[in-house]
C-alpha cells in the first residue's frame, strides 16, 4: 500500500507540470497575454530560472528543518503541497492582456516554486516507500503513475475546454476563460489524488535521530569528506544535465507552437501521446534500474536526449518532425529523472533523507538560472531554434561529469 500511497503523489502532481509548466498556460501566456510567442518564451524560461535560483538557496535549509522533527518530511510536504494548490488557483484571474503579464509570472513563480519544494519531500521519503533491492521499480512506479495521471486531465481539457463549442459552465472563449479555468482543473486534481499520500502516509524517519548535529556542516559532509565523496560527483553531474531537462519541459509547448505553429489542441493531443509513450517507458526503465546501474541508464538517457534537440533545432521542418522527436524525448525523460532519483537514494541513509535531497534540489536548481536563461537569451536575440540547440552544451557537460563517478 506504500508504494502505492507514494506513486499517486505523482498521478496528482503531474497535472501541474502537464498543464501549467509546459502544455497549456505556458502556450496561453506567451500567445494571449503577452501576444508575442518568442517573447513570451523568453519571460516564462527567465522566470523559470529565477525560481530555480530561490529553490536551490532555501531547499538545503527546508531539508535541515523537516529532518530535525518529527515526521517532519510529511508534514513539509503537506504544506508546500497545500500552497501550490492554492495559488495555482489564481491563474483563473490572468486576462489575455499585456497588463497581466507580470501578475502571471509572479503566479507562475510562486506556485512552481512551493510545488519544486514540495518535490524535496516527495523524492526524500523514496526509501521509506520501498524495499532496497526495488528502488528503481517504486521509482518507476511513480513516474510513470504521474504521465498516466496526465492523460485524463489532458482529455478533459481537450474535449470539455478547448475544442468544444459549448463549453462547460458558459465560460467565454473570446475571454480565454476555458483555458484560464484549465488552472482550477489542476488545483482540484491535484489536491484529490494527492489525500492518500499527504494523510495516510506515515513517515517513520526523524524521531529517533539526534538533532544538535544537524547544521549546514552536516551538509557539507554528504558532498565532500577530504575530497569530492561519490554523492558530491553525482550532484555536479545533475546540476548540469537537470537544467537542460528544465529547458525541455518548461518550454515544449511554446517551442512547438512558436517555431511550428502547433495549436491548442494539437498541443494537447501531442501531450497524451507523449505521456503514454513515457508512462511504458519508464516503468521498463524502473525494472531495468534494479538490475542495471542508475549511472548507465543516465548516460544512455544522456546521450539520446541530446540527438534529440539537435534534430528538434537543426533538421525538424514540419509538425510530423517534431511530434515523432517529441516521442523519442518522451521515452528518455522519464527514465533519466526516476534514475536520478534512486541513484541519490542509493548513495544515503534514511537519517540524511531530508537534507540529502535539498542537496539534490541545489544541483538541480542552483544553476537552473543558467539554462533558461541560456535558452531564454538565445531566443530573445536570435531565435527559438538557436536557444534550443543552446541547450545541448548542457547535457554534453552533464555526461562527462557523470563518467566519473564510480558505478556501485
Amino acid at each position: 500500500m506504500k508504494k502505492l500511497n507514494y506513486g499517486m503523489y505523482d498521478f496528482a502532481n503531474s497535472s501541474f507540470s502537464a498543464i501549467i509548466i509546459t502544455f497549456i498556460f505556458s502556450t496561453y501566456f506567451a500567445r494571449q497575454i503577452v501576444g508575442d510567442a518568442q517573447l513570451g518564451a523568453a519571460y516564462w524560461q527567465w522566470t523559470t530560472g529565477v525560481c530555480g535560483l530561490l529553490i536551490a538557496i532555501t531547499g538545503p535549509y527546508f531539508g535541515i528543518l523537516a529532518d530535525k522533527r518529527k515526521n517532519g518530511l510529511i508534514n513539509f510536504l503537506r504544506i508546500f503541497t497545500i500552497l501550490c494548490i492554492l495559488i495555482t488557483c489564481l491563474f483563473w484571474f490572468s486576462k489575455p492582456e499585456t497588463s497581466f503579464i507580470f501578475y502571471t509570472l509572479i503566479i507562475f513563480l510562486c506556485s512552481n516554486y512551493c510545488y519544486e519544494i514540495a518535490q524535496i519531500f516527495y523524492n526524500s521519503l523514496l526509501q521509506q516507500a520501498s524495499e532496497k533491492n526495488k528502488l528503481g521499480t517504486t521509482s518507476g512506479l511513480g513516474f510513470g503513475l504521474g504521465y498516466l495521471g496526465t492523460i485524463p486531465v489532458l482529455l478533459i481539457v481537450l474535449y470539455f475546454f478547448v475544442l468544444s463549442d459549448t463549453v462547460l459552465f458558459d465560460l467565454n472563449k473570446q475571454e480565454f476563460e476555458n483555458i484560464r479555468f484549465t488552472a482550477l482543473i489542476v488545483a482540484l486534481w491535484f489536491f484529490i489524488f494527492a489525500i492518500p499520500m499527504l494523510f495516510f502516509f506515515r513517515d517513520k524517519t526523524s524521531k529517533d535521530i539526534k538533532k544538535n548535529h544537524l547544521n549546514f556542516k552536516s551538509l557539507t559532509q554528504i558532498i565532500w569528506q577530504n575530497k569530492l565523496t561519490e554523492t558530491g560527483k553525482f550532484l555536479i553531474a545533475r546540476m548540469l544535465y537537470a537544467d537542460a531537462l528544465i529547458v525541455l519541459i518548461s518550454g515544449g509547448g511554446v517551442y512547438a507552437s512558436g517555431v511550428f505553429g502547433f495549436s491548442f489542441d494539437e498541443i494537447i493531443k501531442m501531450a497524451i501521446f507523449s505521456n503514454i509513450i513515457a508512462f511504458l517507458s519508464v516503468i521498463v526503465g524502473g525494472h531495468l534500474n534494479d538490475k542495471y546501474s542508475s549511472k548507465n541508464l543516465i548516460l544512455i538517457s544522456i546521450v539520446a536526449l541530446t540527438l534529440c534537440i539537435i534534430y528538434a533545432s537543426l533538421l525538424a521542418v514540419s509538425k510530423s518532425n517534431f511530434f515523432a522527436v517529441v516521442m523519442v524525448i518522451s521515452i528518455f525523460i522519464g527514465i533519466i529523472q526516476s534514475a536520478s532519483r534512486v541513484m541519490m537514494t542509493s548513495l544515503i541513509s534514511e537519517e540524511q533523507a531530508g537534507r540529502s535531497f535539498g542537496l539534490f534540489a541545489f544541483s538541480g536548481r542552483i544553476t537552473s538560472f543558467a539554462g533558461p536563461l541560456l535558452v531564454g537569451t538565445m531566443t530573445y536575440y536570435f531565435s527559438q531554434r538557436i536557444g534550443l540547440f543552446s541547450n545541448t552544451l548542457l547535457f554534453v557537460l552533464g555526461f562527462y561529469f557523470m563518467l566519473k563517478i564510480k558505478n556501485k
